[in-house]
């Protein structure tokens, strides 16, 4: 087990103007109650309490003794089937990476791998089920996400287990239900599930969401080895923005740019307005309409198709894309790869050697 440094910024974005024509199709931003807020409050415990170190600087707070992993070998988990409309399809019975684990002795925990997310996520409901405390003396976390900017408070998960890994002193965020369940309902109900950053396991080796298989691999020590009875591999160089998982692309033949990784997104790709316009996918005032959600609720946005996106070697074609019209961009303007894409292949985010594989 290694020491981690982690800092939460505290951030406010603008709210959109109030006199866009399309403001009244966007959904109510979910905020926890001032009862949960104080019943959350009642149970939070210091940081000694914790057994973690903690330091405020101005609107930051750092954290030390926090994300330790006690890992001794590889562990494979089986993903928990959740079919899209094409279940025939490769990776068509997995619309998203949940897996089951142990969380603070409770069994059966569903657990989503999201790639997207710089930290750990539960709603109210499941943490006060759970017994996870906030850390007392910081200020709400600003977290910004598809459909704008949610205020989480900072709590630490005792331990979680899946397989023989253990996970200690979880840095994670507590925030309102509909904001877990936002992203989740279309395809898990109302069923409360905690969202797992894939940053939060960088001190692994690998991890492995194998989406045609139906499992998981969590890679302890040993470097990653790719599977040689599949036909096609690629591998891409991989780095990090914002603790989120990045990889360069190429949009239609053009010079490469930087993508985030979303294996918590159920959907293609995300363009910010401006690489939209550029490239010819959207202008103002045309295209279909969509309202789709996120974890700052739902705003309006259009959607299309890109031509061809290529990874590495692999050459995708007719990806599903959607560009928010209402607000500040989707994703921080930035461009995104979701999992209706990522779910066609073996992903294999390979920490050691900062590469992303692509296997099918």
């Amino acid at each position: 087990m290694r020491r981690a440094i982690l800092t939460a910024v505290v951030a406010v974005l603008a709210a959109s103007c109030t006199t866009d024509p399309y403001s009244h199709l966007e959904t109510t931003t979910p905020v926890l109650s001032p009862g949960q807020v104080a019943d959350l409050q009642k149970n939070a415990k210091t940081p000694e309490e914790l057994g973690i170190r903690m330091q405020l600087t101005g609107e930051m707070a750092g954290f030390r003794d926090v994300n330790a992993i006690d890992a001794h070998e590889n562990v494979t988990v089986p993903m928990v089937e959740i079919p899209t409309d094409q279940p025939r399809q490769p990776g068509g019975l997995y619309r998203a990476p949940v897996i089951l684990a142990i969380v603070n002795g409770k069994p059966d925990v569903p657990v989503t791998l999201d790639s997207g997310s710089n930290l750990n996520l539960f709603g109210y409901t499941l943490a006060r089920s759970l017994g996870i405390p906030l850390i007392a003396g910081v200020k709400p976390i600003t977290g910004h996400g598809i459909g704008g900017s949610v205020d989480n408070y900072a709590a630490i998960l005792r331990e979680m287990q899946i397989g023989s890994i253990q996970f200690h002193r979880m840095v994670t965020l507590v925030g309102p239900d509909e904001q877990v369940l936002s992203v989740t309902h279309s395809f898990w109900g109302d069923k409360q599930v905690m969202i797992l950053g894939v940053n939060a396991l960088r001190k692994l080796s690998y991890l492995t969401i194998d989406n045609l298989r139906g499992n998981v691999i969590f890679g302890a020590h040993e470097g990653y080895l790719p599977d040689d009875t599949l036909k096609f591999m690629t591998a891409v160089p991989l780095h990090w923005i914002g603790r989120l998982p990045a990889i360069d692309i190429s949009v239609d033949s053009r010079e490469a740019v930087t993508c985030i990784l979303d294996t918590g997104g159920d959907y293609g790709m995300l363009l910010p307005r401006a690489r939209a316009s550029e490239w010819g996918y959207w202008s103002p005032g045309k295209g279909p309409l969509t309202i789709p959600g996120g974890v700052g609720g739902a705003s309006l946005a259009t959607t299309y198709q890109v031509k061809v996106v290529k990874v590495g070697k692999a050459t995708l074609a007719r990806v599903p894309a959607r560009t928010g019209l209402i607000g500040p961009e989707i994703g921080g303007g930035n461009i995104f790869l979701g999992d209706v894409v990522l779910r066609r292949y073996r992903v294999t985010f390979d920490f050691k050697r900062d590469t992303l594989w692509l296997e099918k």
